[in-house]
């Protein structure tokens, strides 16, 4: 039986990007995945700026669907605001077909992987096949991620989703802005927020909530709020109806601890990319972006004959040390509140609709649609320097970057 260099379990964005990278710099690689490409996959398919400079391709060279948006609609404590940012949204069953067929690899699909097992010579096998690193881009519940176990402080966030067909007429009479431009609702309490965003002739409409207790009852409010604006047709609600749920882990620094499993020749391994690791945007929860970035960086690694240099790598990129900042403020911004209603229960709280409440409510609606569109901190130094202070303020240490390790 030939040995490959890589085999690649699963055939997502991650899992693509990966095997393509791979390829192109002349590894023998193949992808494993249980489905038939094209298949349905429960994903509102939005993409951020970024991640065509990191498939290394022109989003006008992309032959399927493609919705580019300059306006974002947020509503937030009961305020509507459009906001100027930029970003597109796909249709999964079209963009990871793509991927796929360009990834250069071998591809056996429709092949579910059972026992992973490893021979004396330290190469892996999987559904009859034999490499000598191993990747795990399957998602949340890849199999490679139960084999490696890497660590979960925290729990899985919840979404409730559906993309179907309607009429294209009555989409573009009930919808908020411009085609393809999303119309997000975030919860009073930030925990979670509700979408609905317009692709000509389909729909994509869903909720995502940190608690996946939460996530039904939050669906059937954004749907009645959406309902009640006018903002979706009248003939879908038995598609309404047919949501479905799933969870997946946002980034946390410890996660990128579990991201490689390296012999100690270091000649093969184990590695897990995009949901499989828990990458994506602690905040807004985009998971295409990171998926993408840590496939190609993994890629790297190994054709660079330095697999152990994959979790540190992964701290290093621009994407994911935003991420650690996302997080770190998100951290910050917990304590602060818990700070603050321990400290104000016995005085005098600011009026809900006071000047200094409309102008927090405009920098949240603000902020999440700038963190949507997948934009840069300006001044990334500065901001680590405030996270710096914040903490030592708050009596917190170890705060700061997580630069990964090789377990």
């Amino acid at each position: 039986m030939a040995v490959l260099d890589v085999l690649v379990v699963g055939g997502g964005p991650a899992g693509s990007t990966c095997a393509r990278f791979l390829a192109k710099a002349g590894a023998r690689v193949a992808v494993v995945d249980r489905a038939q490409f094209p298949r349905v996959k429960l994903c509102s398919g939005w993409l951020s700026t970024p991640i065509w400079d990191v498939l290394e391709l022109s989003p006008y060279d992309y032959p399927g669907g493609r919705w580019e948006w300059r306006t974002c609609h947020v509503r937030y404590g009961g305020e509507d605001r459009a906001i100027s940012c930029r970003g597109w949204f796909i249709r999964r069953f079209e963009f990871d077909d793509f991927l796929l067929r360009r990834s250069g690899a071998e591809l056996h699909l429709g092949v579910t992987v059972g026992d992973i097992a490893r021979d004396e010579d330290g190469l892996w096998s999987v559904a009859g096949l034999r490499a000598r690193h191993l990747v795990g881009a399957g998602g949340t519940h890849c199999p490679v991620a139960r084999l490696c176990s890497p660590t979960r402080p925290l729990g899985p966030v919840g979404v409730q989703e559906h993309e179907f067909r309607a009429d294209p007429t009555a989409i573009a009479r009930t919808r908020l802005g411009r085609d393809g431009e999303p119309e997000l609702l975030l919860h009073d309490d930030l925990s979670g927020y509700s979408w609905n965003v317009p692709k000509t002739d389909w729909l994509n409409v869903g909720t995502g909530t940190a608690d996946p207790r939460e996530v039904r009852t939050a669906w059937q409010s954004a749907r009645a709020s959406f309902r009640a604006a006018g903002h979706l047709p009248a003939d879908v609600e038995a598609e309404l109806d047919a949501t479905k749920g799933y969870s997946y882990y946002l980034y946390h620094p410890e996660h990128l601890r579990g991201a490689a499993r390296v012999d100690g020749d270091g000649k093969g391994g184990a590695y897990l990319v995009g949901d499989s690791l828990g990458l994506a945007q602690p905040l807004t929860a985009e998971g295409i972006l990171p998926a993408v970035v840590s496939g190609r960086l993994l890629a790297e690694a190994i054709a660079a004959d330095a697999p152990a240099s994959y979790p540190t790598r992964l701290a290093a990129h621009p994407v994911l040390a935003d991420y650690q900042r996302v997080f770190r403020l998100r951290e910050t911004a917990t304590s602060l509140r818990r700070r603050y209603s321990r400290s104000s229960m016995d005085g005098p709280t600011a009026p809900a609709n006071g000047f200094l409440a409309r102008k927090s409510r405009h920098a949240v609606s603000a902020g999440f649609a700038w963190m949507f569109s997948g934009a840069r901190f300006p001044a990334p130094r500065l901001v680590d320097l405030a996270l710096d202070g914040a903490d030592w303020w708050l009596g917190r240490r170890g705060q700061g970057n997580v630069s990964g390790g090789v377990t």
